[in-house]
């Protein structure tokens, strides 16, 4: 079995363990991780249309659903959800506070991305698209998930 296989299992494993094992109060982010799967999905679908990057399933036939080869469904509808319910669940209130775990956070994920996209063939980019503009969008991400759940939770 190839390793994209292995790193899409395993996220995905891994991602549903650890919502199932931290479960308790987790009920209050499924809107901002159900609203994390919109965007992603959207995000994809924007980046194939203007050849960004793509998931190069017709090349490689790395997918772990059959039917399904416009996005990765395992990144869009599992790992980014469960990663943003947890990311805004534990990010702490004050300003300078909320910046240094989100550059915490988008450095981690563009750390992963950057790996996965240089050493495997799950992620390929294209037409000058490069691990920092993924740097931006998952910083600038971040700040849109937890708005987006402070926004929703209001009273």
């Amino acid at each position: 079995m190839a390793i994209e296989i292995w790193l899409k299992l395993g996220s995905m494993i891994i991602a549903v363990l650890l919502l199932f094992l931290k479960r308790k109060g987790m009920k209050e982010y499924l809107p901002v991780g159900m609203f994390a799967s919109l965007y992603a999905q959207t995000g994809d679908y924007i980046a194939k249309y203007f050849g960004l990057w793509n998931f190069p399933n017709k090349h490689h036939p790395i997918r772990v659903f059959r039917v399904v080869d416009d996005v990765s469904i395992v990144v869009d509808m599992v790992v980014v959800p469960i990663l943003v319910m947890f990311g805004v669940r534990y990010t702490p209130t004050k300003l300078k506070a909320r910046v240094r775990w989100f550059f915490i956070l988008a450095t981690s994920l563009t750390i992963i991305e950057f790996l996965i996209e240089r050493f495997t063939n799950a992620l390929e980019y294209y037409n000058g698209y490069d691990w920092y503009h993924s740097y931006i969008l998952w910083f600038i991400s971040w700040f849109i998930w937890f708005e987006f759940h402070a926004w929703f939770s209001r009273e």
